[in-house]
C-alpha cells in the first residue's frame, strides 16, 4: 500500500531528461488526488512524530474540514488503513474517537461504513479482514464511539454459530477466533464497563473450547494438523508442544485474565483524550447476518511454528528476549507482524520498514522493562511463514528479499539473529531418537533452498568449521543432506570456483558433500576403448560431426541407421538405472540422444537449437513406451554431473512431445533409481515439474476452448458458426484430462508400490520401516505430492480412495492418506 507520486526516477535516461521508454502516466482526476492525500494522512499519522497527540490533532484538523463539506472520501480513507495498517488501530481509534466528539454525525457514519466493510469480508470468507475489523470495532469501543452493549451484541452473533445444528468445526473454529483475536483490544474496557458479560462470553467460549479438546483426537483436526507439521515422527513435546492457533491463542486469554487482569501490557493507549472520549456521543452498530449452514468455511490448522521458545533451556532463547510464548503478548505480536509482511507482499521494501517502525506503535515501557528484540519475532514470523505447510502465503522469494532487506537496515543485530535462526532449525532437521524423525522433508526442501540463496547474496560467508561434525554422520542425514544440497543449489547460483573458495578444504574435498569437479556433461563415446566397438565409434563421431555442422536430417538419419545395423544383440542397461533396452535401434537411439545433448551442452538455448534441428529424427526414435522411457535415463546418465540441466533438457523435451510425463514419472520413481537417489532434490524437483506441466496443458486448453466458446456465441449472434475450433479443443482437452488422471494415478500408484516392496524388505530384517531415513523420504515426498496438487488430488479423490489406497494397503501409508483428507476438508491455507 502506497500513497503519493514518487518522484525519484523522474527525468532519467539522458543528459536532457528524456524518458523515451515509457509514456507519461494518465492524469488523475481531483477527486483521486484527493482521495490519495486523505489516505496519506491516514497511512502515514504518527510515523515522524514521537508526539502522537500532536499528530492526531493535526490529522483531525485535516479531516475535519474534508468531513463538513464531503465525508464519503473520509470514510474510505478509514475502512482502506483500518483493514490495511492494522497495527495504527489503538491510534485510528483514538482519531476517530476525536473527529466523533467534534461531529457525532461522522462517528455514525463511521460505524455504517465498517459495518459494511465487515458484512463484506464475512460473505467471501476472508476471515484476516473479518479479524482486523473486529479488532478495529474493538478501539472504537475504547474510543467511546461505540457502545459497549454493541460491541458485546456484535461478538454474541459471531458466536451464535456455535449453535448451529450440525456446525463444522471449522466453521466454529474460524468465529470463535475471530473473537478471541479482538478481545485482548477490548478486555480492559470491558472488564471495567461489562464484566458480566465479559464473563458470559469467555464462558461461552470455554466451553466450546472444553468440548474441542474432548473430541480433538477424534477429529479432523488432529490428522490435519499432523500432515501439516513442521515436526514429525518425533517425540510429544519435542522441540516444543505442538498446538494449533486457536488451542494456543485460548491458552494465552486465560493467562491475560489470570495474570493481568485483562490489560494487553503490550498494546499502547494514547491516554490524552481520556476526558475528552468520556463524554462523547455513542453509537449504535448494525446487526451482522451471518448465513447459517455455510459449509465453505475454512480454518487454519497448521501447528504454531516456534524458533524462539522461552519454555525451552537452549543458548539460542537464553540471548534472544521476546515476551513469554505462554503470554498475550506474544500473541498480538507475532500477529500484528504477520499482517504486516502478508498485507504489503507487493512492496517489501514498505513491508521493512513498517516492521522496523512497529515498536512506536507498542507500550514503550513494557518493550524497555523486558528488553524485547522485536526484530527477533520478525525473522521467526518469516521463517514461519517460509516453512508454513502445505504453502506459503508469499512466493519464497518474497520471504528472502524481505530478510535480505532486513539485514541491510540494521546490520548489527539482524545478522546475528538469522544466524540464530538457521543454527537452532538446523539442530531440529533430525529428531532426538532416530533419523526416521525430524524436520517435514518438504520443509528441508524450502529452507535449504532459501539459505543457498541467501549466501549468494552474501557472499557465501558461512561458519562452516562449525558444521564439521556432519562429515562423520550418515550420507542420507538430513543434516547431511541440507549441507550437500545447499552447496549443489549454490553452484547454481555462482559457479563450482566460488563456492568452492568458500568452504573449508574438509568440505571442499569430501565428495559425497561437495562435487570434486565443475558441472559438466557426462558423454560416453569420448573415445576409443572402454568397451566401445571400434567401427561404432566412427560412426558415432561421423555423427558428431554431422550435427556440429547442422547437416540436414535425412542424412543424419541415414548415419543412425548404420548405426542400428550394426551386429550388437545384447540388450543395453543404463548405467545405474535398472532399465534395460531390447529393441533394435537401442545403440542409435544412445548414439544419437548422446551427440544432440553433447552438441548442445553449451547452453540452454544451444540444446534447443539442436533438439529443434532434428525434432522429428528424435520422435521418430522415441515412438514407443520403451523407447521414451530409454531415453530419460540416457539423459540422466549424460547429465548426472550437472542435475540443473537435467531439470530443464527433461522438462523441456515433454514440450516437444519427445517425452511423456508417464515416462518420467516411471523413471524417478524406479525402486533402483530411488535406492541411490531418495535424498536428492533435483529427483523430487523433476516429478513436481512433470506433474505442473501435465496441469498446465489442462488449463491453457480449457481457457482456449472458453475463450473459443465464447468467440463462437458471438459468432451466431453475428449469424455464423465455426464449430471445428471447439470440436478440436474439447477433444485435445478431453485427452489432456485423461492424460492427467493417468499421471496422477500412476505417481501415486508407484509411490505404494515401491514403499510397499521396501517396507517388506525391512521388516524381514528384523528392521522398523518407520525408524528408517528410506520411509521418511519416501513418505515425505508422497505427502509433500499429496498436499502440493489440491485440485487434482480432490478431483481423483474417490478413484485414489477405491484404486491406490484401499484396506489391503501399509497402515503407515493409509494413515498419510486420512491426514491429507482432513487437510482438504477443514483446512485453508489463508490466516486468520
Amino acid at each position: 500500500m502506497s500513497y503519493g507520486g514518487n518522484q525519484g526516477y523522474r527525468n532519467r535516461g539522458g543528459p536532457n531528461g528524456r524518458r523515451h521508454a515509457d509514456p507519461e502516466p494518465p492524469q488523475k482526476s481531483p477527486e483521486e488526488r484527493k482521495q490519495e492525500e486523505l489516505n496519506a494522512i491516514l497511512f502515514t499519522l504518527a510515523d515522524q512524530s514521537q508526539d502522537f497527540k500532536a499528530a492526531v490533532d493535526i490529522a483531525a484538523s485535516k479531516l475535519s474540514s474534508e468531513i463538513s463539506t464531503n465525508p464519503e472520501p473520509v470514510l474510505k480513507a478509514f475502512r482502506s488503513c483500518a483493514s490495511q495498517v492494522p497495527h495504527k488501530g489503538p491510534i485510528y481509534g483514538t482519531l476517530a474517537g476525536v473527529l466523533n466528539a467534534g461531529n457525532p454525525e461522522f462517528g455514525a457514519l463511521l460505524l455504517t461504513t465498517m459495518h459494511e466493510a465487515l458484512q463484506s469480508a464475512l460473505a467471501v470468507h476472508d476471515f484476516r479482514t473479518v479479524k482486523i475489523l473486529v479488532r478495529y470495532l474493538a478501539e472504537l469501543f475504547n474510543a467511546n464511539t461505540l457502545a459497549g452493549a454493541q460491541l458485546v451484541q456484535l461478538y454474541d452473533t459471531l458466536l451464535s454459530v456455535l449453535d448451529e445444528p450440525g456446525v463444522t468445526v471449522e466453521r466454529s473454529d474460524a468465529y470463535v477466533y475471530a473473537v478471541l483475536a479482538s478481545v485482548p483490544w477490548a478486555g480492559e474496557q470491558l472488564h471495567a464497563r461489562l464484566p458480566d458479560d465479559l464473563v458470559r462470553l469467555m464462558r461461552r467460549v470455554e466451553t466450546y473450547m472444553q468440548t474441542r479438546r474432548a473430541n480433538f483426537d477424534t477429529s479432523d483436526i488432529s490428522l490435519a494438523m499432523e500432515a501439516l507439521a513442521v515436526y514429525r515422527n518425533v517425540p510429544s513435546g519435542w522441540p516444543y508442544e505442538q498446538l494449533d492457533r486457536l488451542e494456543t491463542l485460548w491458552r494465552q486469554i486465560i493467562d491475560l485474565q489470570a495474570n493481568d487482569s485483562w490489560k494487553a501490557r503490550i498494546l499502547f493507549r494514547l491516554e490524552d483524550y481520556q476526558d475528552l472520549l468520556a463524554s462523547q456521543t455513542q453509537h449504535e452498530l448494525q446487526p451482522i447476518k451471518i448465513t447459517q449452514g455455510d459449509t465453505d468455511v475454512k480454518f487454519s490448522y497448521q501447528p504454531v511454528f516456534r524458533l524462539f521458545d522461552d519454555s525451552l533451556q537452549t543458548p539460542e532463547n537464553a540471548i534472544i528476549r521476546l515476551p513469554s510464548t505462554s503470554g498475550i503478548s506474544r500473541f498480538i505480536l507475532e500477529d500484528l507482524i504477520y499482517d504486516i509482511v502478508r498485507i504489503f507482499s507487493h512492496n517489501h521494501k514498505e513491508g521493512c520498514r513498517l516492521l522496523f517502525g512497529l515498536d512506536a506503535f507498542l507500550d514503550p515501557f513494557y518493550l524497555e522493562d523486558g528488553g524485547f528484540q522485536l526484530l527477533a519475532s520478525a525473522v521467526e514470523t518469516l521463517f514461519g511463514e517460509l516453512l508454513r505447510l502445505p504453502r506459503s502465503g508469499e512466493r519464497s522469494v518474497y520471504y528472502a528479499t524481505l530478510l535480505m532487506d532486513m539485514i541491510k537496515a540494521d546490520v548489527q543485530s539482524v545478522p546475528k539473529m538469522i544466524g540464530r535462526a538457521v543454527r537452532t532449525l538446523f539442530s531440529r532437521l533430525d529428531g532426538p531418537v532416530d533419523l526416521g524423525g525430524g524436520m517435514d522433508i518438504e520443509a528441508v526442501r524450502r529452507l535449504t533452498e532459501w539459505f543457498a540463496v541467501h549466501l549468494s547474496n552474501f557472499g557465501h560467508v558461512w561458519n562452516w568449521a562449525a558444521w564439521e561434525p556432519v562429515l562423520s554422520v550418515e550420507h542420507d542425514s538430513t543434516s547431511f543432506v541440507f549441507i550437500r544440497e545447499t552447496l549443489e543449489r549454490s553452484i547454481r547460483l555462482a559457479y563450482w570456483e566460488r563456492v568452492q573458495g568458500t568452504i573449508p578444504e574438509t568440505f571442499a574435498t569430501y565428495e559425497a558433500i561437495f562435487p570434486k569437479i565443475a558441472p559438466k556433461p557426462n558423454f560416453k563415446f569420448e573415445g576409443e576403448g572402454d568397451g566401445i566397438d571400434p567401427e561404432i565409434f566412427k560412426l558415432v563421431t561421423e555423427l558428431r560431426k554431422s550435427l556440429a555442422n547442422k547437416t540436414p536430417a535425412p542424412e543424419v538419419s541415414k548415419i543412425l541407421k548404420r548405426i542400428a545395423e550394426r551386429p550388437d544383440t545384447t540388450p543395453m542397461e543404463v548405467e545405474g538405472s535398472g532399465f534395460v533396452a531390447t529393441d533394435k535401434d537401442r545403440l542409435a537411439r544412445d548414439a544419437f540422444v548422446h551427440c544432440v545433448m553433447l552438441q548442445g551442452s553449451k547452453s540452454f538455448s544451444h540444446v534447443l537449437n539442436v533438439v529443434e534441428r532434428y525434432i522429428s529424427l528424435l520422435r521418430e526414435y522415441n515412438a514407443t513406451d520403451d523407447a521414451k522411457a530409454h531415453t530419460v535415463r540416457i539423459i540422466a546418465e549424460f547429465w548426472k554431473y550437472n542435475t540443473q540441466f537435467l531439470e530443464i533438457i527433461l522438462d523441456k523435451l515433454m514440450n516437444y512431445r519427445v517425452l511423456d510425463p508417464k515416462s518420467i514419472v516411471s523413471w524417478v520413481l524406479d525402486p533402483v533409481v530411488l535406492e541411490k537417489n531418495h535424498t536428492r532434490f533435483y529427483l523430487w524437483a523433476i516429478l513436481r515439474t512433470t506433474l505442473g506441466k501435465v496441469n498446465f496443458k489442462v488449463e491453457q486448453l480449457t481457457l482456449k476452448l472458453t475463450a473459443a466458446k465464447d468467440r463462437a456465441d458471438q459468432m451466431v449472434i453475428d449469424g455464423t458458426t465455426d464449430e471445428d475450433e471447439i470440436k478440436s479443443l474439447e477433444e485435445n482437452r478431453t485427452t489432456a484430462l485423461r492424460e492427467q488422471k493417468e499421471t496422477f494415478l500412476l505417481v501415486f500408484q508407484a509411490f505404494v508400490d515401491v514403499i510397499t516392496e521396501k517396507h517388506a524388505a525391512l521388516r524381514a530384517q528384523g528392521v522398523d520401516p518407520t525408524t528408517t531415513v528410506w520411509n521418511r523420504w519416501l513418505m515425505g515426498s508422497m505427502r509433500e505430492v499429496a498436499r502440493g496438487f489440491p485440485t487434482e488430488v480432490k478431483m481423483y479423490k474417490f478413484t485414489l480412495d477405491s484404486i491406490i489406497f484401499h484396506d489391503q494397503v501399509d497402515a503407515g501409508i493409509l494413515q498419510m492418506w486420512r491426514e491429507i483428507k482432513a487437510v482438504y476438508a477443514i483446512h485453508t491455507d489463508t490466516l486468520v
